[in-house]
């Protein structure tokens, strides 16, 4: 008996209980719901495509044929047929600027080319007509281009005179170009006597000294703050919840926010109580004084939960090469002489990265001119080890002014380069400011691809990503370096991913990822490049939720 005992419990006891286990685990195993018959994009590069996707509770638990993820199937599981629809993984935005609703104001929207814009004299026709009803004190926005810009007759002497008792503010819609008239000023506390903030300036006459209503970088980013912080509460959190409900349309699951519609307390609490379904990274965008830098928001510590959290910190170093701010190694072929312009001195961008290199924060670095990525990339060497920084992922912001000869150096330091394909589409003004020679090697991405960086992808603009994917693989300022439409889906997944750190979580569709998926509306892999745009979600599915479901709903109408 002695012996029978120890076969017993030697042998058939462990294989008993193992059998159980797995009878166990198997039970518990079966999925909450299935994604049957589909083209599925993973963005994984050891299996690019595959059928089906099991998905329990938040995580995806399986993917791979139609009939080995059927079988999966228990009596609770819902089976969903996607009919050979395309799906993706869910869109993560790495560089947005999310607004929160419409800044109260009589808005004019000029017809004219978004670069040049109006002209001084549209501009004056138009206020001449708008104010001759409109309450006194009704502030006006409006667009800007280039040629405003420009000409030193458009500033707030000009605009006082058909609009001195409404408050003026025109911006250039790349984010880059700020003009008031006198109302103005005065409403957002600018007088003569301001000093200029550090990293930007007041405008002024060379002859008189009198400020001009220009407010060029850290001087005018304090404006969409100003503009939407006079907006109540409700409407705040009205709009917040509206761009939610647009990004789940486009599949947009996670996005990345640069914070610069408001303060950081304003946004995390609004955030917050909107409860946005997308998984949303605040990303720290101080402002400046003229003593100093707002560095407070390093050590500023708020809770986070896998639908929001703070994290990184955003410095603008330069313009762009719209309006020739972008600081190059060689003078703008339309302005001799004139290599653009950083905005902190050298010694003050070394502080900069040492308090990047100090913190366990992500820093992120505004860069458009070719001559920034060494600059820094000497700043960086001086301060620690390529396999230190390796491990901190310092972003380039836009990454349009890339050298080739800085790639190498960029891939061993660890370099994310956030691009932005609308940027791309700038052609024309892009070879008009640095010439077709210069403009050749300029916003690169294919290459940077090829180096075996990993690349993102932001909007920094319209946020629809198919439009975006369009814009990659167009590339009409240089189309060298456009891309495959796979390799700006990985880019706007995994790449997205990557650069917050986030890569072993979401950005694939793969086993024990995070159920954050797209099921699309058109094959975006095969579609005419002109069709991409018109691609919604016809299903999104975030944390292992259908939270936007055009699917089913249609199956179930009478």
């Amino acid at each position: 008996m002695g012996r029978i005992a120890t076969i017993l419990k030697s042998t058939v006891l462990p294989g008993l209980m193992a059998f159980l286990v797995v009878g166990m685990k198997k039970e518990a195993a079966a999925p909450d719901f299935l994604l049957l018959n589909g083209k599925v994009f993973t963005s994984d590069p050891s299996n690019w495509y595959t059928e089906a996707v099991a998905i329990s509770k938040d995580r995806i638990t399986a993917i791979g044929n139609n009939a080995a993820i059927k079988a999966m199937a228990g009596p609770a599981t819902k089976i969903i047929d996607l009919g050979g629809r395309t799906v993706i993984p869910g869109i993560n935005d790495a560089h947005d600027h999310i607004g929160f609703g419409t800044p109260r104001a009589r808005h004019i929207q000029f017809r004219a080319d978004m670069m040049h814009g109006p002209s001084l004299q549209t501009v004056l026709d138009s206020l001449s007509l708008i104010t001759r009803d409109l309450p006194k004190g009704t502030l006006i926005t409006g667009s800007l281009g280039v040629d405003l810009l420009e000409d030193p007759k458009a500033r707030r002497e000009a605009f006082d005179q058909v609009s001195p008792d409404h408050p003026l503010i025109l911006q250039a819609p790349w984010g880059h170009g700020t003009l008031l008239n006198s109302q103005a000023m005065q409403w957002m506390g600018i007088s003569e006597s301001s000093a200029d903030p550090m990293g930007g300036h007041y405008e002024r006459d060379p002859a008189t000294g009198k400020l001009t209503g220009a407010l060029i970088e850290y001087a005018e980013f304090f404006t969409s703050k100003f503009l939407y912080s006079q907006l109540s509460e409700a409407e705040q959190i009205a709009g917040a919840k509206e761009y939610g409900a647009t990004a789940l349309q486009l599949g947009i699951t996670s996005v990345q926010n640069m914070a610069t519609s408001l303060n950081l307390d304003q946004m995390y609490r609004l955030l917050e109580q909107a409860r946005l379904p997308q998984r949303i990274r605040i990303i720290r965008f101080p402002e400046t004084s003229p003593k100093a830098r707002e560095i407070y928001p390093w050590t500023t510590n708020y809770p986070s939960s896998s639908f929001l959290y703070v994290s990184g910190m955003k410095w603008i170093l330069d313009g762009t090469p719209v309006e020739r701010g972008s600081y190059m190694l060689e003078a703008y072929k339309d302005k001799p002489g004139w290599k653009g312009a950083l905005n902190f001195h050298p010694d003050t961008i070394s502080t900069i990265i040492a308090e990047g290199w100090r913190s366990k924060e992500q820093l992120m670095l505004h860069i458009t001119g070719d001559a920034l990525p060494e600059l820094v990339m000497d700043k960086m060497e001086s301060m620690g080890s390529e396999a230190d920084w390796l491990k901190k992922r310092l972003r380039f912001e836009h990454a349009d002014g890339f050298p080739g000869k800085a790639v190498t150096r960029a891939r061993s330091m660890g370099i994310v380069p956030v691009v932005n394909p609308s940027h791309f589409m700038l052609a024309d003004i892009i070879q008009q400011r640095i010439g077709p020679e210069r403009a050749a090697s300029y916003q690169p991405f294919r290459s940077l691809l090829a180096a075996g960086i990993p690349v993102a992808i932001g909007s920094d603009g319209p946020n629809n990503p198919y439009l975006n994917i369009m814009f990659a693989t167009i590339h009409a300022n240089n189309p060298g370096e456009a891309v495959t439409r796979e390799q700006a889906v990985i880019a706007y997944t995994y790449g997205s991913a990557y650069a917050e750190f986030m890569e072993n979580e979401k950005g694939m569709i793969r086993k024990g990822y995070l159920a954050d998926l797209a099921v699309l509306s058109q094959d975006i892999f095969t579609i005419p490049t002109q069709a991409l745009p018109r691609t919604t979600a016809v299903m999104t599915i975030i944390d292992g939720k259908i939270v936007h479901d055009q699917i089913t709903a249609k199956n179930n109408e009478p």
